[in-house]
């Protein structure tokens, strides 16, 4: 199931324009020569974690446990969804249109790979253990990975979206110590009723921006579109997909050996 827009473009801002003189003194001037963005390939960072996860699945597989296989319930007609049901899961899908949030939460929180669940939202805003959505979550493995810093700085999130825009400003703003760890900076979420003028005052002030538009001619860094946050997004319901096959089996492991017990105690 896909979100209801996703994120195509990731823009770390590492300059700020000389405003004030307290600006002035900010050490992200010393980027400002910098013409054109740093280009990051999220299919090649994709590629990284998709090798990740299919060592880890041999590995799993050759211990004697079953191979995880990925199952997708497609609700509504969003064109975005469809394509990332078709072109980017290749797993066999059984398709219903129902009640987009009773199915949601119809799935076990163990099996919600895609992170939707109403138990697993819940715990990701706690910044507790949970299936973190793949967008967001790609989004997090691309800044994680290219070294780009989060701890004290300014983020724009642009859009308020449950699947996207708000699981990514929550996996930027919490703290970095929790079970969960998160990226200690300041997030400012933007949509649309925020004022354009109010928009780009914020967006003057962040260090990074996560949004859908283009920023190549003032950003450090920047998400290709194709080619960026998509396939991270697959390569993190990938990797939600294995951990959710160890967790479900040390379930049904503990669950087997509770009842053995029942059974010694009972004798």
């Amino acid at each position: 199931m896909a979100a209801t827009s996703l994120m195509s473009a990731l823009a770390a801002r590492l300059f700020r324009p000389a405003q004030s003189c307290c600006l002035r003194h900010r050490p992200f001037h010393l980027a400002a020569v910098r013409n054109e963005a740093v280009v990051i390939s999220g299919r090649k960072l994709a590629q990284q974690i998709k090798q990740e996860v299919r060592q880890e699945v041999e590995e799993w597989v050759a211990s004697g446990n079953k191979r995880p296989y990925l199952s997708v319930i497609l609700v509504g007609e969003n064109p975005a969804s469809h394509s990332y049901v078709l072109n980017k899961t290749r797993a066999a899908a059984d398709v219903e249109h129902i009640d987009e949030r009773k199915i949601c939460n119809a799935v076990s929180p163990d099996k919600d790979v895609d992170g939707f669940h109403v138990i697993n939202v819940g715990r990701m805003c706690l910044d507790q253990y949970s299936m973190l959505p793949a967008t967001p979550w790609g989004v997090w493995e691309i800044i994680k990975r290219t070294g780009i810093p989060t701890l004290g700085k300014n983020v724009v999130v642009a859009g308020r979206s449950k699947n996207v825009g708000m699981p990514i400003a929550m996996l930027l703003h919490t703290d970095g110590a929790h079970e969960r760890p998160g990226g200690d900076a300041t997030v400012t979420i933007c949509h649309r009723y925020t004022p354009k003028e109010q928009l780009k005052k914020h967006t003057i002030l962040a260090d990074i921006v996560v949004s859908a538009a283009g920023v190549r001619k003032k950003a450090g860094y920047i998400t290709p579109v194709p080619g960026g946050v998509g396939p991270m997004t697959v390569a993190m319901l990938m990797k939600n997909t294995i951990i959710a096959a160890k967790k479900l089996l040390r379930l049904e492991e503990r669950e087997v050996l509770k009842s053995k017990e029942l059974g010694v105690a009972t004798n």
